[in-house]
């Protein structure tokens, strides 16, 4: 029998609407009065998770920025962390200015930008429409420069572009330099952190945390930034919404995001 689920958001348990349906979290209520363990795995910022986490009333650490840290709502606080240093993340920001790509800069306090675009445009979308003690805060800097000197720890750098080919040239570079983990979490965004820092070594951190065997979690995921997390896990189940090549590496697909998909297959796994 499993012992815990672990999730992807976007794309995954979140609809395109960035909601989760109210099936699954029903479903998800039903499978945590039976003792399964529910855990977020995700490339979001914990800030930008704590909304859904409140939602669903969960207790356990989220995995952030795609496995650079743990993060427990309850202490408010990180551990498991494993930043990019001052240095990487300097030669990191002029790759990002030299290919013009644009970037978020992820903190252990906030998501920061210097430059607004249509990506973050939807998100602050979504933030206006929370009530405001769940709205994160996004902070607007001058300098990604001053946020490195000035932060205690940097954990990812969130870049995207609609140049698909200055964004492949920009992830090639950064691959080919072996100090980082480049991972796509969209067709035209890429998650760069320290490498090493991917989902399925974050699982596996969390269940050591947990004592919980990898072989005894279910894994729902969506993207390439998924891969590690869906391979690691006992079972891992692709959504229908998922790239062919996504789905080639599950245990299981299952359909899309935009219907009850996680719903009705949390039902079959746990005989709800």
């Amino acid at each position: 029998m499993y012992k815990a689920v672990a999730f992807d958001m976007d794309g995954t348990l979140l609809n395109n609407q960035r909601q989760i349906l109210p099936e699954t979290i029903a479903t998800i209520e039903k499978i945590k009065q039976k003792g399964i363990k529910v855990i977020l795995v995700t490339g979001r910022h914990h800030s930008v998770v704590y909304p859904y986490y409140y939602q669903l009333q969960l207790d356990t650490p989220i995995i952030c920025c795609n496995g650079t840290y743990l993060y427990d709502f309850a202490k408010q606080a990180y551990f498991n962390s494993y930043p990019l240093s001052k240095r990487q993340s300097k030669l990191l920001l002029n790759l990002v200015n030299q290919h013009k790509i644009h970037t978020l800069l992820y903190t252990d306090q906030y998501m920061t930008y210097e430059v607004l675009d249509d990506h973050l445009e939807g998100l602050f979308k979504w933030v206006s429409s929370l009530p405001e003690f769940l709205q994160p805060k996004i902070i607007k800097v001058d300098s990604f420069i001053d946020v490195i000197e000035q932060s205690k720890e940097v954990f990812k750098f969130a870049t995207s572009s609609h140049d698909i080919p200055a964004l492949q040239a920009f992830s090639k570079v950064v691959d080919n330099l072996g100090d980082y983990e480049c991972e796509w979490s969209w067709a035209n965004r890429a998650d760069v952190a320290l490498k090493g820092n991917n989902k399925g070594n974050g699982l596996a951190n969390w269940a050591k945390f947990e004592n919980i065997a990898l072989s005894e979690i279910v894994a729902f995921g969506d993207s390439y930034n998924d891969l590690s997390m869906l391979k690691n896990a006992g079972l891992g189940v692709a959504m229908g919404n998922a790239d062919d090549a996504i789905k080639a590496h599950a245990d299981r697909v299952i359909g899309d995001n935009n219907n009850p998909s996680i719903a009705d297959e949390l039902t079959r796994l746990f005989l709800l």
